[in-house]
């Protein structure tokens, strides 16, 4: 008993002193508490409920194997890393205004609201791949592990030259080369931090040790599991439409699409080394902020915030335009809904469209008409509305568009021609406000997979 207890007692002290998992579970109850009983923006704040409290969590489980962890005692290596991590990912936004390989559903209604948001969840980027490495690296896997001896001189070149194609083919041909993005910040950022003696991974490969690799590769596949999770069931979320790639999927990306995340992870280290060598005189993020010998920053650092901040806005106005696709769902926007019905719903707990669905299925539309004193046809039209508009993120204007050509229910789309239902769309919306073929393709396949409103 007593033997027990010594045992057990580092442990129970450790996860005192890791203290932050218990409002990072908090935090993600919280936020899996609003997703599950469809609390008005709370679901819509899912993922980063979902996030933060998961990487506090996971924080807190990597100090209790290893006695430091980035919350713990790498408390500046972290806020750098959620502060370079937004227009890290911009980049990939920007090209997807040309490629068109996801969009976003569900957002806020306001630019500035939705902007803070994205930097809330785009900040997110470097700590899910670094975090799951350090993870790797407290459980000791891949600690010796050496590369194949022809891996640095096959590497070095094809980094140099590939990664060049990567960041100028998608922009040219991206129907065929949109793969080719996840390279766009790998392969020159990693053969200029070998050729300027910044942290590199390829002479890691040269001096025979691939620990970093392998751990920043499953580590990254790890974050990947976890994004795509996180993202499945989100109220504000993105769906992907990439080409080819629409039959297999994991939550909501096609299988072969996990194989970018380790990708992401390594293109995460090369990138972040090369702004850390340049713009913070070679920190390293695997070292505690104590004992870094040189801690001041370069004098272009404060230039290249602000650049990165005015790049990462004109993507966002881009990609507010051109790839947020609906925005959150609102009661009123219901058309046989007008104030007084709203109000009446409200009342008896209905308080957003997912609830109005929600409410209807499992009492039926005539209970909730009874409940709320409306007429059961207008429940009935409403929640036929909600079945439209909540399905696959569709939204409000692309519901009433498709109401237009007289499709009124999710199992009208089932077995539906895309082109069909796109060529109709067009003919009653003479503006270019009007959903894009690939969109009309996932509603489509939703609706004959489950045969129902799936969000």
């Amino acid at each position: 008993m007593e033997n027990n207890e010594t045992q057990n007692s580092p442990l129970i002290q450790k996860l005192f002193q890791a203290w932050w998992w218990i409002p990072g579970l908090m935090i993600f109850v919280f936020g899996l508490y609003g997703l599950v009983f469809n609390i008005p923006v709370v679901d819509t704040l899912w993922y980063i409920f979902g996030w933060y409290g998961y990487l506090l969590v996971l924080d807190a489980v990597i100090y209790c194997i290893q006695d430091h962890s980035f919350i713990s005692d790498r408390k500046i290596e972290l806020l750098e890393m959620l502060l370079w991590s937004v227009s890290f990912w911009y980049i990939y936004e920007a090209y997807n205004l040309i490629l068109k390989n996801w969009y976003y559903i569900f957002g806020f209604k306001s630019p500035v609201v939705q902007f803070i948001y994205g930097l809330l969840a785009f900040a997110t980027v470097f700590p899910a791949s670094f975090f799951h490495y350090e993870l790797l690296k407290a459980l000791g896997l891949f600690e010796d592990s050496t590369p194949s001896p022809r891996a640095f001189k096959i590497l070095r070149p094809f980094s140099k030259y590939f990664g060049a194609l990567c960041i100028i083919l998608p922009l040219i041909i991206p129907k065929y080369t949109f793969w080719m993005v996840w390279g766009a910040t790998l392969g020159i950022p990693a053969v200029i931090n070998y050729n300027i003696g910044a942290e590199s991974l390829l002479r890691d490969l040269k001096q025979g040790t691939a620990t970093r690799v392998y751990r920043l590769l499953v580590g990254g596949l790890m974050a990947g599991v976890v994004w795509e999770g996180l993202n499945y069931w989100a109220r504000c979320k993105w769906i992907y439409t990439v080409p080819g790639l629409e039959e297999l999927k994991l939550f909501e990306i096609p299988v072969l699409g996990l194989l970018g995340f380790p990708i992401l992870a390594v293109s995460s280290f090369s990138y972040y080394s090369l702004l850390n060598h340049f713009l913070r005189r070679g920190r390293h993020w695997e070292i505690k902020d104590g004992e870094q010998q040189n801690k001041s920053r370069s004098s272009g650092y404060i230039p290249a915030v602000i650049i990165s901040v005015i790049f990462s806005i004109v993507v966002f106005i881009g990609l507010f335009n051109i790839n947020y696709k609906s925005t959150r769902p609102l009661l009123r926007e219901i058309p046989a809904l007008n104030s007084t019905r709203v109000k009446k719903l409200k009342k008896t707990g209905i308080h957003s469209p997912e609830q109005l669905y929600s409410h209807a299925q499992r009492q039926g539309v005539n209970v909730v008409a009874k409940n709320a004193n409306l007429k059961t046809d207008i429940v009935k039209k409403s929640f036929e509305f909600c079945s439209l508009m909540l399905h696959k993120g569709m939204g409000y204007k692309n519901a009433v568009l498709l109401n237009r050509i007289g499709i009124y229910t999710v199992d009208q789309l089932e077995d539906r021609s895309p082109s069909k239902i796109y060529q109709n769309i067009r003919n009653v919306e003479k503006s270019n406000s009007y959903p894009r073929m690939k969109e009309i393709q996932v509603w489509i396949r939703a609706a004959e997979l489950f045969g129902r409103t799936k969000r």
